[in-house]
C-alpha cells in the first residue's frame, strides 16, 4: 500500500498470529482477515470500547477499505468528535418514523420453524411479506409501481450485497424507468454503517449485467418486538456515483410483524 495509513490484509494476519503466540488460549483465526474490521465495527458501542484510546487521543479513527488487499484505513477524527465511531442520523428510528403493522400468517409454518437470527432469513421474510414494497408505497416519496427480487447474497470483490431488487418507477409523464435497489440486512446487534451502504450503492454500476442508470440503497434492520426498520437513502446515478463520498437518509419506516416471527 502506498499510504502509511492503510492496514493490509497480510498485516492483519501477521498481527493476529503474533497475538496468538503471545496468548496461547486465544481463538482468533487468520483465515479471513477481510472480515476483521467489518466485525470490529459491526456494533458501534463495542467498537468505541475497544478502539485504543491512545490512537483516538492522537486524532485518529478508521474506516473499512476493500481495495488492493487493504483491510482498513486510519483517518482523522472530525472536529469536536467525541468518540471514534459516532452514531449516524439513521442509527435507529425516531419518534417521527412512521410505524405500520404487517401480518405474518402468510409465511409457511415450515419456514417459520427454521427461522434464524441471520441476514438470509431476514431477506426471506421481507421478501415474502413485501416489506420493501410496503415501504415504497407508504413511506417513500418515490413513485415506485413494482419491485422484484433479482438476487440474494451478491458477493463482489469490493463488497457484498444482501439483496438486489429491480424497481419500476413512473415519471411525471407516465413513463416507466427501471432502477436498482440494493439492500443491506442487519441483525438486532449490528449497526447500519454509512461506508458499507455507500460501497453497496456504487457496486452495481460496475456489474456488466446491470445497465440501469440509478441505484437506490436501502437498509433493513431487526428491532425489538419482531419489528423491521427500513431506511431509504438518496439515490446514486451512473454519471456521478464515483464522486459520492457520503450518503443521506431520505425516508424511513418501521414494520411490526404480527404474529411475531422467530429470528426477527
Amino acid at each position: 500500500m502506498d499510504s502509511p495509513f492503510v492496514v493490509t490484509l497480510s498485516e492483519v494476519s501477521e498481527a493476529i498470529t503474533k497475538y496468538n503466540l503471545q496468548n496461547p488460549n486465544s481463538a482468533l483465526s487468520t483465515r479471513n482477515p477481510a472480515n476483521f474490521f467489518k466485525d470490529f465495527i459491526r456494533n458501534r458501542a463495542s467498537a468505541n470500547r475497544n478502539w485504543p484510546s491512545a490512537v483516538f487521543d492522537a486524532g485518529f479513527t478508521a474506516r473499512q477499505v476493500t481495495r488492493q488487499n487493504a483491510c482498513f484505513e486510519f483517518i482523522r477524527v472530525a472536529e469536536n468528535q467525541l468518540v471514534p465511531f459516532p452514531d449516524v442520523k439513521f442509527a435507529a428510528p425516531t419518534d417521527a418514523t412512521p410505524k405500520h403493522f404487517v401480518e405474518s400468517v402468510s409465511l409457511p409454518m415450515a419456514s417459520r420453524k427454521l427461522g434464524r437470527a441471520d441476514e438470509p432469513w431476514l431477506i426471506q421474510v421481507i421478501t415474502r411479506l413485501r416489506i420493501v414494497e410496503s415501504h415504497f408505497s407508504l413511506a417513500s416519496q418515490r413513485n415506485i409501481v413494482q419491485i422484484d427480487l433479482l438476487q440474494m447474497s451478491v458477493k463482489l470483490s469490493g463488497t457484498e450485497i444482501d439483496a438486489i431488487f429491480l424497481g419500476q418507477e413512473m415519471d411525471s409523464n407516465g413513463g416507466i424507468e427501471e432502477v436498482i435497489i440494493t439492500c443491506e440486512a442487519k441483525g438486532k446487534r449490528d449497526d447500519i454503517l454509512e461506508d458499507q451502504i455507500l460501497r453497496q450503492a456504487k457496486a452495481p454500476f460496475s456489474m456488466k449485467q446491470i445497465t440501469q442508470e440509478r441505484v437506490i440503497p436501502i437498509a433493513v434492520k431487526c428491532m425489538p418486538d419482531s419489528s423491521i426498520y427500513v431506511v431509504e437513502f438518496a439515490e446514486l446515478t451512473r454519471d456521478t456515483y464515483l464522486s459520492a463520498e457520503t450518503i443521506s437518509i431520505v425516508s424511513d419506516s418501521v414494520f411490526v410483524i404480527k404474529p411475531s416471527v422467530p429470528g426477527i
